[in-house]
């Protein structure tokens, strides 16, 4: 039984003419419902958490140490648990824009190979991020992410025949591992795990994978965009004598659309690909 949640001070329920349902519609189980994760459906595919564009969901996985563990591998391999213990709980919860921050400064390999058999919606899931990755990739002129086939872990070998004052010892020893794994498997961590910020923290250049957006002359620089923007991807600087000008994070943006339904002017538009854009000016120009 999954333990996923959804902080509701984090969802985009809370924002004024804006609706979101991505992670209901997405969840293969349907255990989404009004913004509450049913435990007895919920398989962890982390499918919620690959699509939910404010990092509202929290679950028992630690996404953010699982991805810098495959940093340190090499060469990085992204995984499940399936292949390894040190592997993801499932690869559902990755994207095409985690992908790039991956693959697009070191080569990434994708060991899916199970996905199919194990969940055929993360399977497909991932066939389509993996697919828009490889294409931004390609047009950049980077090594695509490629798909590999690793060997699972061998059981350990059985434990050799040890002396009666060696299995005392290794008796209490097994003994006090074994309250220790019992007090650990009774605390529930939950992980708070915002894509962006982990995306953001690599540095990465952006790619197609990512956002952008166009900003019209009627915008009178009010910057109620960048105050209600979630993850920080509009800053609007003022400098003295000159136009105002609105600089935008492509890695920031996940394309909620909280900016463009509140902007008072309807002068912002969002497009599905970075255009290269980051800076526009914007309102009178400063006397």
């Amino acid at each position: 039984m999954a333990e996923r949640t959804i902080d509701l001070n984090r969802c985009l329920f809370q924002y004024t003419k804006v609706s979101c349902d991505r992670c209901e519609k997405s969840c293969p189980q349907q255990a989404i419902r009004n913004r509450t994760i049913d435990p007895a459906r919920c398989n962890d595919c982390g499918i919620c958490t690959a699509v939910c564009p404010v990092g509202a969901i929290q679950s028992g996985v630690d996404y953010d140490t699982r991805l810098t563990q495959v940093q340190r591998l090499e060469p990085p391999v992204l995984m499940c648990q399936k292949v390894s213990a040190q592997g993801m709980t499932c690869l559902g919860a990755m994207n095409r824009r985690l992908l790039w921050a991956l693959a697009s400064k070191h080569s990434l390999a994708v060991d899916s190979s199970r996905c199919a058999q194990c969940n055929p919606a993360v399977q497909a899931w991932l066939e389509q991020e993996i697919a828009a990755c490889n294409e931004a990739l390609e047009s950049a002129g980077q090594q695509p992410i490629a798909l590999v086939h690793v060997r699972e872990q061998r059981e350990p070998a059985p434990a050799r025949p040890v002396a009666r004052r060696g299995f005392f010892r290794s008796l209490v020893h097994s003994a006090a591992a074994g309250v220790e794994e019992f007090r650990e498997s009774q605390l529930h961590c939950q992980y708070m795990f915002d894509p962006v910020i982990w995306q953001a923290r690599q540095a990465p250049e952006p790619g197609t994978v990512f956002p952008g957006i166009m900003v019209d002359p009627a915008c009178n620089a009010c910057g109620l965009c960048r105050t209600m923007c979630p993850e920080q991807a509009l800053v609007m600087e003022q400098p003295e004598g000159q136009q105002t000008r609105l600089r935008f994070d492509p890695v920031r943006c996940t394309s909620c659309g909280v900016c463009v339904a509140n902007c008072p002017q309807e002068s912002l538009r969002l497009i599905p690909a970075f255009n290269g854009r980051r800076e526009f000016a914007v309102g009178p120009v400063q006397s």
